[in-house]
């Protein structure tokens, strides 16, 4: 029985950012995170130990994130989709990364990408 479990707007600040002043100061991202698994064991044992602890999993993420120092939205979703991978539970994820402070013309840019 595959389910989704979610993740919207966790919000970290890290440095992100090809340009100079991009490279000293922390942006505010915000990532939605959907991952697919087998709620099978879960649903019937009622016991953490076979689900998804997106707890655990939101703040590893958070963690991971705040002490990166990409250039790329690209290349820093890779690295999410990468660390939430390693859980043999999930059999698909899919990252929405915002910068919605990039653009002074635009409320949000931003990434999608499904692994």
């Amino acid at each position: 029985m595959i389910a989704t479990i979610f993740i919207e707007a966790l919000k970290v600040e890290a440095i992100i950012g090809v340009y100079d002043q991009e490279r000293t100061k922390k942006q505010l991202l915000i990532i939605d995170i959907e991952m697919q698994y087998d709620v099978l064991k879960a649903s019937l044992s009622d016991n953490l130990d076979y689900a998804l602890d997106y707890h655990a999993l939101s703040n590893d993420i958070y963690a991971f994130v705040s002490a990166s120092s990409f250039q790329l939205i690209e290349a820093l979703a890779e690295a999410i989709a990468d660390r939430i991978l390693t859980n043999q539970l999930v059999k698909k994820v899919e990252i929405k990364l915002s910068k919605p402070h990039a653009l002074d013309k635009a409320d949000n840019v931003g990434i999608r990408i499904s692994r």
